[in-house]
């Protein structure tokens, strides 16, 4: 802990003590009602309220003398008043019952349990708000409204007791009428001390460095100021503010706070969005200060409580008496949202022992009534006995009991430990199935929702273990068993990610390869396309000087044929009709050089033209066979492209008739290396291009084959 919060916590202690000495005095010097004990009205006791009239006086009785004081004498009364009744021993006169009876009144002593007694409901009220506060300010220093809270609590302590506690008991010195003086400018603070509150509630409303320029810090300054303003005042005639003028400045600052608190709660903005529960809390809070100022005010009229019956009248004051005991846990939850302050949590932990004090209470009077009746019945004595037994039955059957109703009343709530346990351990399996970091989340928070009954707010940071938001919004008992849940999410999040990683480099790995496959691809087709230019313009060239029809015509099927390379050259794969065709044209423009018949013929399934070959791959093995097989004045060139499909794999053979050439071997030649490399980019290493004499030629020797094979799938064959 910092010095400054120690400091600021040693503060508040000081301001305790010193509310507790202040008001201290006043409650043990004055009684709760005036000198008789006694409700008087038009002379008339209406109700015995505690000493001196308890025992001495009845309702009904008519006070005749009192003192030297002869009422009956016109202008007594009056007088009485003004000299007020003698604190010490006097002789009073009463008509009871149509005669006078004569009566000593002793002084007024009451102890502090009478005084207690009497106003013990708005006691314990006024007892337990700046406990609160005191308790607000301990956990949380920091937070200025919460010293707003512990201010406004004990002023509004000093001015309850103040009320209560009017009548002197004994003659005042003059120093202690000065410290009632001072003590009654401080409950003048109080109605201002609700409307400073109630203008930082939650928070202030005004920004830090702008609160002049707030409406609702210059309502606080006016309503600190209005009392100094009504004491100067009324000081100038020589009186004190007069107690209807107070209730009129409480009603006002009543009025302005509770405006503040609804305004402040009904409307959302930048940065000020309050959830459901806080408003329905505000608005509970609300209503109960109003209730109970309204309730203070109708309880000082003696008529109106005569209207309601003595059952009435306690529920009226046990409900003022939850209100007002509430309202503090409500002020408290809101300004710092603490668990510690949640009434649905004080609810909740106190309804156990609520329900296990009304059973333990009825099985206890079960037993005892039941079994002295029963035993009077039939000896015709009583006895004690069951007694004795009740209260070992309770004292045996309590903790099994309390256990028991605290295991039903967590599973309904959901803080059954072995449920939530379960919850989470089905949270944890359900993280096993997700793929990614929003369903990673979604798991986590169904989860928490299913064990707590109650959604928790989880801080997800873009790296490392998720955790609570706020430490304590989890029940102690499920902190352990969450943690280890966060911890699993915050596993699985590492091990997507490094899978997604993963699969991001093998990806990036795949389409450099495919990308190196491509522009080996690319380089192996650039080279044979020069060297098919190159031939052919030398073709071009030769027709030119021979046949100039003949070169026409040569140049229309050369465009087709480049056109085609030009396309080809973009392409990963070309069908095997297409090559063909390309072949076609490459042998008619061979026509107008050679002189040499050729004839291309193709031997296989005619489903098999549409299987996908790499492209120019017939184009440099017609040209091989064109440049070694022809002979010149020889006899016609046959090509045959024979193709055949062996389960998985793809077969071609491409052979000649021409004359036997040495491009066989380990060395098939550049164009021929060309085209190996070309088809194992294309087809994968399992690919293969061999060469050698064409395989069923009666003659050995004669003719000129290539054989390539690769693996296939159904759909480059469709």
């Amino acid at each position: 802990m910092s010095p400054d919060a120690r400091t600021r916590r040693t503060l508040a202690v000081a301001a305790l003590c010193v509310a507790v000495a202040v008001v201290l005095p006043r409650f043990l010097t004055h009684t709760p009602y005036q000198r008789l004990g006694a409700y008087v009205s038009k002379g008339v006791v209406e109700k015995v309220i505690g000493p001196p009239a308890r025992g001495l006086l009845r309702e009904g009785d008519a006070v005749v003398i009192v003192d030297a004081f002869d009422l009956r004498i016109p202008g007594m009364r009056d007088s009485l008043s003004a000299h007020g009744m003698p604190p010490g021993p006097f002789r009073l006169v009463v008509e009871r019952d149509g005669a006078l009876v004569p009566l000593i009144v002793p002084p007024v002593e009451m102890s502090a349990w009478e005084r207690l007694r009497v106003f013990w409901y708005p006691i314990i009220a006024v007892i337990a708000a700046p406990l609160v506060a005191f308790l607000l300010v301990w956990r949380r220093p920091d937070l200025m409204t919460a010293w707003v809270f512990l201010w406004f609590s004990m002023l509004q302590g000093l001015g309850v007791i103040w009320s209560l506690y009017q009548f002197p008991q004994n003659e005042m010195s003059p120093m202690f009428r000065g410290y009632l003086r001072t003590y009654e400018w401080l409950a003048w603070l109080y109605p201002a001390s609700f409307v400073h509150f109630m203008s930082v509630f939650p928070r202030a409303r005004w920004r830090p460095g702008h609160r002049v320029r707030s409406a609702w810090f210059w309502i606080t300054v006016a309503a600190y100021i209005a009392p100094v303003v009504l004491w100067l005042v009324y000081a100038r005639a020589g009186a004190s503010p007069s107690e209807v003028v107070y209730n009129w400045y409480q009603a006002i600052a009543l009025a302005v706070g509770i405006l503040s608190m609804v305004e402040r709660y009904a409307r959302s903005g930048p940065g000020w969005q309050p959830a459901g529960h806080q408003r329905a809390l505000a608005m509970i809070a609300a209503f109960a200060v109003l209730s109970s100022a309204a309730l203070n005010v109708v309880a000082t009229d003696p008529s109106f409580m005569a209207l309601m019956t003595p059952t009435a009248q306690r529920a009226l004051f046990t409900s003022e008496l939850i209100a007002w005991l509430s309202a503090p846990f409500v002020f408290a939850y809101l300004i710092a949202d603490d668990p510690l302050f949640d009434p649905r949590r004080l609810v909740v932990d106190g309804l156990p022992y609520a329900l296990l004090s009304g059973v333990l209470a009825a099985i206890y009077l079960g037993l005892v009534f039941l079994g002295q009746r029963m035993f009077a019945n039939v000896t015709g004595e009583q006895t004690l006995v069951f007694s004795v037994v009740a209260a070992l039955v309770l004292a045996f059957a309590f903790a099994p009991m309390r256990t028991r109703l605290q295991r039903a009343i967590d599973r309904i709530y959901g803080r059954d430990p072995e449920a939530t346990r379960q919850a989470f351990d089905d949270a944890g399996r359900d993280l096993l199935s997700a793929l990614d970091r929003d369903e990673v989340r979604k798991a986590v928070e169904a989860g928490v929702v299913r064990g707590l009954r109650r959604p928790v707010e989880i801080a997800w940071p873009a790296e490392g273990v998720p955790h609570l938001a706020e430490p304590d919004a989890a029940p102690e008992y499920a902190r352990a068993d969450l943690g280890t849940l966060l911890r699993q999410a915050g596993i699985r999040l590492d091990n997507l990610q490094l899978a997604e990683e993963r699969a991001t480099a093998e990806r990036s790995a795949v389409e450099l390869k495919e990308a190196a496959t491509r522009a080996e691809l690319r380089a192996l087709q650039a080279q044979v396309q020069p060297h098919f230019l190159f031939n052919a313009l030398n073709a071009l060239a030769y027709l030119i000087e021979t046949d100039s029809a003949a070169a026409q015509r040569f140049s229309e099927r050369l465009a087709d044929m480049l056109r085609y390379t030009v396309e080809a050259g973009k392409r990963p794969a070309a069908l095997l009709s297409d090559e063909i065709a390309f072949v076609e044209d490459y042998l008619g423009v061979a026509r107008e050089r050679y002189e040499n018949a050729f004839e291309f013929r193709y031997d296989g399934d005619p489903a098999l033209l549409s299987a996908a070959v790499p492209p120019l791959l017939l184009q440099p093995l017609v040209e091989n066979s064109l440049k070694h097989g022809v002979q010149p004045g020889g006899d016609a060139l046959h090509l045959t492209l024979a193709v055949a499909r062996r389960g998985d794999w793809l077969e071609l053979e491409f052979a000649d008739d021409g004359v036997p050439h040495n491009n066989g071997g380990p060395n098939l030649g550049t164009g021929l290396e060309n085209l190996e490399q070309r088809v194992r980019r294309f087809a994968g290493n399992e690919a293969s291009v061999t060469s050698g004499p064409r395989a069923g030629n009666g003659e050995a020797g004669t003719g000129f084959a290539v054989r390539m094979r690769w693996l296939a799938s159904q759909e480059e064959t469709r």
